[in-house]
């Protein structure tokens, strides 16, 4: 571990060390956990070109990250203040520890084991906590309702509205607008639309476009478009798209009303979708339990509420190991 003290070398320069260590342990923590499309991966590997400090304080994270004192500074910082921290210290050292890594950075890296959904904020104009529901309106009167755990970036330009869902799930009211067309970016696709309401699911492997009202188009990348209308769904992934099946918009935008529905789904996917409201993991022991199938409508806004009811309605055991760790046998 460096302890010369290169990020802090007073002034502008420290200062200017200071963001760089911030950038570097931004990009390091989206990297560890794939949160990178092609372009953006594009982007980190020019940026380690661009200047050999880059790479040096790349590596300075990369450093801290696998230290054994790094857990001690989070057991002597409080969270709260590495949060507010990473706003307003440019130039500050971490103490007591002389390592020269700044509090900003730190706080970066820090938030990122604690609140694993904050890597899903970094860069977005607008995101939500694990268990957060929100809704934002846009420049255009356009509102976004944001699921648990998602991120959006916001480009409005000359001609054309476009949104990026950088993480997670969104229910899209879009306002008409005969000048300028309406984009939304997943991972695997573009959705276009002049006004309509619709929802879109990003996960690693594939986008899901469900459509509540009104058209929508949607194009994966490098592929041929698909036009659904109300109560069409199509998923998206890398080179493939699924068949145009039917399912209410109402029950894929179920979650904006504080619950979760399912008819004849297993086990593993019911609890996989309660657990994306909870912090902590949930773990479905055995294929007996995984593939137990399971219809109802489950309360989001108090899943232990949901663990409770599966358990007496299924052949199944819940066990608290702890607070962040619950297994279903």
């Amino acid at each position: 571990m460096n302890t010369h003290g290169d990020f802090l070398s007073g002034g502008t320069s420290a200062a200017r060390d200071d963001a760089l260590a911030e950038e570097a342990a931004t990009w390091f923590v989206r990297l560890r956990n794939d949160a990178l499309t092609a372009d953006e991966r594009a982007r980190f590997d020019a940026w380690m070109r661009d200047d050999p400090a880059h790479r040096r304080a790349y590596e300075e994270v990369s450093a801290f990250w696998n230290d054994p004192g790094f857990t001690a500074v989070l057991r002597e910082t409080p969270l709260t203040t590495l949060a507010s921290e990473r706003k307003r210290s440019r130039g500050k050292a971490l103490r007591p520890i002389a390592w020269s890594l700044s509090l900003a950075a730190c706080a970066v890296l820090a938030l990122a084991i604690v609140r694993p959904a904050f890597i899903h904020c970094l860069g977005a104009d607008y995101c939500t906590e694990i268990g957060e529901v929100r809704t934002v309106q846009l420049a255009d009167g356009s509102r976004v309702t944001l699921n648990t755990g998602s991120a959006l970036n916001v480009a409005y330009r000359d001609g054309v509205r476009e949104v990026r869902l950088l993480n997670g799930e969104a229910v899209f009211d879009v306002l008409p607008d005969s000048q300028r067309s309406f984009l939304v970016d997943g991972r695997y696709s573009r959705i276009r639309v002049t006004g309509t309401r619709f929802v879109v699911r990003e996960e690693s492997n594939s986008d899901t476009v469900t459509v509540i009202s009104g058209v929508v188009e949607v194009r994966r990348t490098g592929g041929s478009p698909a036009v659904l209308r109300e109560n069409d769904q199509i998923r998206v992934g890398e080179g493939r798209s699924s068949e145009i099946t039917q399912v209410a918009g109402s029950v894929a935008a179920a979650w904006m009303k504080g619950a979760v529905l399912f008819d004849n789904a297993s086990l593993e996917q019911v609890v996989d979708e309660i657990g994306r409201f909870r912090r902590g993991v949930l773990v479905v022991a055995g294929d007996r339990a995984r593939t137990l199938k399971v219809s109802g409508r489950f309360d989001i806004k108090n899943t232990d509420r949901a663990l409770e009811s599966l358990e007496q309605t299924l052949p199944i055991r819940i066990r608290r190991i702890t607070p962040w760790l619950v297994v279903i046998e």
